[in-house]
């Protein structure tokens, strides 16, 4: 195998996925950008629309106060009164009207009736009388009613004047001033931020703002200008965000993504690094001795090392057990060829069948093919599959709890599954209630590799594979079936037959895993352990192993 090619691919993988997290990231920023944009807006046309409300209340109210001031008798009267005796009753009549009304005092600055240039009287504030011939002089030059956009020594005032008719030829007025500074401290207290731009207009014109460049209330593509009427009076109010706030917000949502995506990208490297220095390069170390290894000429007697060390805890490990399993093996291999007893040979050989060189070197090469074809993952779980198989066939226990027997199956499976690019449909079905019952080591594996290796042969697809395990009347019962080939009837009376005379030693090797399984179970459970098999030509073969209920507490006595 050349190593260079898994080195490639290595480095290749690990671009992709540092690109694939970088265009995610980079999605991710600007989806993100854009929601934090939209949410300023909303926040800001929320806030917007509460000034909107609270103004549009109150100048409704001044606007109602100024419309029920002149239709009130005692202003009509205090309008048209020349008897200065007169006024301070006239006065305080029209103050009890203003306490019982209901409006909100602190909003007004100054209420004024006049007369003439020269009578007027205060209902409320302190106008100086300079003051307020100034804006007699003003509301005269008006049409009633109208609105009021003034400033008096120094201080802006916007409100209301309307006429109060008392004859054909003579009349007064009625106004109603609000200093710019209440409506500003209105702004101030649902804008804490400072991050709003508030402008009121009047006949086209605007007559209040807390900021002087007036040209940001044109509506344009990268301002949004909340347009709104306060209540039934002339007045309009223009509310938009100044585009600072926004783009702070989008700058330091920027700074802080930047910041986590170096952060980010470096821990990803340190990771690739890693990864690469504890697994990918003892891998293609390991697959590259693998592949140079050949097994038709594997010699042990001048070797105590067959696949040298990677420097990797994990595949030095994985390296000990398949030196040492070569090594057993030979060593078994020999006692084989030796032994003058046939039931010792085919144990020996049953072990070697079971998982031996071939098997390990395979599944091996397996995983070489699925790093070569960038399933990594896949890889690496194979690789965990075996390391438990080379695991659980080293364990010198002789007994196993039944559901960790499931699990060595279904990590055999998934070996061999890979091994032939996945034709295999394995279905496990086992009592929840044999948690605690033991059985003999292996017994199980053989039969599914017997229905893999030769129960398939000539189907491409459409494979299936059943294993069961039930209990009834302290019977476990182990039910091992496929949809292969099957056997003939008459292949199958001889298989019966030699399975009847295990004592009398063994002749050959074929079927060698179930005339072991036959021995197993007469080793261990006498007459009560039982196998049987049931078979027509071309539909399937199915395997019955039936054991004495053991549990484990039983089992250790």
């Amino acid at each position: 195998m050349k190593t260079s090619n898994t080195k490639r691919m290595v480095r290749i993988m690990s671009f992709i996925l540092f690109f694939s997290v970088l265009s995610v990231w980079v999605i991710f920023y600007f989806i993100m950008s854009n929601y934090i944009a939209n949410n300023t807006r909303n926040q800001m046309a929320l806030a917007a629309n509460q000034i909107i409300e609270r103004l549009g209340g109150e100048f409704t109210q001044v606007e109602k106060l100024l419309y029920n001031l002149k239709r009130n008798d005692g202003v009509k009267a205090l309008a048209r009164e020349s008897n200065p005796d007169r006024y301070v009753p006239l006065i305080s009549s029209v103050n009890g009207y203003l306490e019982s009304a209901v409006f909100s005092p602190d909003f007004f600055e100054h209420i004024i009736i006049f007369q003439d240039s020269s009578r007027f009287f205060r209902l409320a504030g302190n106008l100086g009388n300079l003051q307020s011939s100034q804006l007699y002089s003003h509301i005269m030059s008006m049409d009633f009613p109208n609105h009021l956009a003034i400033s008096l020594d120094g201080s802006k005032y916007i409100g209301y004047a309307d006429s109060i008719t008392l004859t054909e030829r003579n009349s007064g007025a009625a106004v109603i001033l609000i200093a710019e500074e209440k409506i500003l401290d209105v702004l101030r207290n649902y804008d804490q931020s400072g991050s709003l731009l508030v402008a009121i207009k009047a006949n086209g014109e605007i007559v209040a703002s807390n900021t002087d460049n007036i040209h940001l209330f044109t509506q344009s593509a990268n301002h949004s200008v909340v347009n709104s009427r306060l209540g039934i009076t002339p007045y309009e109010i223009l509310v938009t965000a100044q585009s600072q706030f926004i783009n702070a917000s989008v700058i330091y949502f920027t700074i802080v993504a930047l910041i986590t995506a170096a952060i980010f990208s470096i821990v990803i490297f340190i990771y690739a690094d890693v990864l690469n220095r504890r697994f990918f390069r003892p891998m293609v170390m390991t697959i590259s001795s693998i592949d140079s290894l050949d097994t038709e000429r594997l010699t042990l007697e001048s070797h105590n090392v067959i696949l040298p060390h990677v420097q990797s805890e994990e595949f030095d490990w994985l390296i000990d057990k398949i030196n040492a399993m070569l090594l057993n093996i030979d060593k078994k291999n020999t006692e084989v060829k030796t032994a003058e007893i046939g039931k010792q040979k085919a144990l020996v050989f049953s072990l070697k069948k079971q998982i031996n060189a071939h098997f390990t070197i395979n599944t091996l090469n397996t995983i070489r093919m699925l790093v070569e074809r960038g399933e990594l993952e896949k890889a690496e779980s194979v690789s965990g599959g075996l390391i438990s198989l080379i695991r659980y066939a080293y364990d010198e226990d002789e007994l196993i709890n039944i559901w960790e027997e499931l699990g060595v199956l279904d990590n055999y499976a998934y070996i061999m599954n890979s091994r032939y690019d996945n034709k295999f449909e394995i279905d496990f079905d086992f009592d929840d209630r044999l948690m605690k019952y033991l059985m003999p080591r292996m017994i199980l594996q053989p039969l599914l590799e017997n229905s893999i290796e030769h129960g398939f042969v000539g189907m491409a697809s459409g494979c299936t594979l059943s294993v069961k395990a039930e209990l009834e009347n302290d019977i476990v019962s182990f039910i091992v079936s496929d949809n292969g080939r099957g056997m003939r009837a008459d292949a199958l009376s001889e298989l019966h037959d030699r399975l009847n005379i295990i004592t009398e030693g063994l002749r050959g090797y074929e079927n060698i895993a179930l005339l072991n399984i036959k021995s197993r179970l007469h080793h261990y459970y006498g007459t009560t352990g039982h196998l049987a098999l049931h078979t027509n030509d071309g539909a399937g073969f199915k395997v019955t192993v039936s054991i004495p209920a053991i549990k484990e507490t039983e089992g250790k006595k």
